[in-house]
């Protein structure tokens, strides 16, 4: 088959298409999402041939594994009428989850060095961390790099299979219709979401947006992993017009109450503790020393006040002493005298 600029955009747009959990996808209906995303016309005769093309990759590549007379690469015989949907018969077949082949790992590697070259500056210091992650993913490196180097995560994160999805329908900006259920609710219920921001935080995963209901109307954000199901609708949002990098700013985490302004949160640590505070800051957008200090132990943070403040601030046990102001002072005095009543 005959690989263009937009054959490959093609396949990843199907790849995704079939791995949906709630989406049905025609021939039709494909024709329409690969034609819309690429802004280009597609003909029937190109989908059907990137379908047959995706369908012989995973036989060969797998067909030592998995018998697809038994067990086919689609769902058999799944219709919208009398009209054929294609959904792979297992999300793992998708090729988002193969491995690389040896011209995509070539094109990884070209891809690499390129970006290389921008390591040393600033704005791309994000390169360092990023490279060792790619090449142990795409295992690009010798078989002994996973005993070199570790990050933070969170394998099991159940919010993770939205993540991507919800990445491409941010550039849609189309209003979403998500069914969510909360830790504390009983069933799950319907939002109408006008999808702004991805943030992840302490291995879990937030979006971000403008929310229409009867009972709230305004910026707020969603777990994924308390999401059941999205629906993209064919309305657009509601322009964005907050800078994401300030918005965040202000704050620890991902907690906004309404109507808060921030505070100037001043901290006094143990002779042993502030030199990680230092050099690891709590919050480094806002964090800065209290030159009234003569022993350099205290610093200030301009914060709104949040739940995640104050896990950060009991993080460091009674390696820290809130200064002020007052209502954080008597915030803690109320958790303190309940964590006491634990061991009494």
């Amino acid at each position: 088959m005959p690989q263009n600029k937009n054959f490959q955009k093609r396949i990843t747009i199907l790849d995704e298409c079939f791995s949906s959990r709630t989406g049905h996808f025609t021939l039709e209906r494909l024709i329409d999402v690969v034609s819309e995303k690429l802004d280009v016309s597609v003909s029937r005769k190109t989908i059907q041939n990137d379908i047959k093309y995706i369908r012989e990759t995973i036989e060969n590549k797998k067909s030592k594994k998995i018998d697809f007379d038994e067990h086919p690469v689609f769902i058999p015989r799944l219709f919208d009428g009398k009209k054929t949907i294609f959904k792979y018969s297992d999300v793992n077949l998708s090729l988002g989850n193969q491995l690389l082949s040896k011209t995509d790992q070539e094109q990884l590697e070209e891809t690499l060095s390129i970006l290389s070259r921008y390591r040393n500056r600033e704005d791309f210091f994000w390169l360092d961390e990023m490279f060792p992650r790619i090449k142990t993913a795409f295992n690009l490196v010798h078989e002994d790099y996973n005993g070199l180097i570790s990050y933070q995560s969170n394998r099991d994160y159940s919010g993770q299979s939205w993540v991507g999805k919800l990445y491409n329908l941010l550039l849609t900006k189309k209003i979403l219709i998500i069914e969510y259920k909360g830790f504390k609710d009983d069933s799950s219920y319907v939002r109408n979401i006008h999808p702004y921001h991805l943030k992840q935080f302490n291995n879990r995963w937030f979006l971000f947006g403008w929310e229409e209901s009867e009972h709230y109307t305004g910026i707020t954000n969603l777990a994924l992993d308390r999401i059941q199901d999205v629906t993209e609708t064919i309305e657009d949002i509601v322009p964005n017009t907050i800078d994401w990098g300030d918005f965040f700013d202000q704050m620890i985490g991902v907690s906004v109450e309404p109507n808060q302004e921030p505070i100037d949160l001043k901290l006094k640590f143990s002779a042993k503790r502030i030199p990680y505070v230092i050099t690891k800051p709590i919050h480094g957008a806002s964090q800065r020393l209290d030159k009234t200090d003569p022993e350099k132990r205290t610093i200030i943070l301009n914060l709104l006040p949040n739940n995640e403040m104050y896990q950060a601030i009991l993080s460091f046990g009674s390696d820290v002493e809130v200064l002020g102001p007052i209502e954080v002072k008597e915030k803690m005095k109320e958790i303190s005298t309940t964590m006491k009543n634990y061991y009494n």
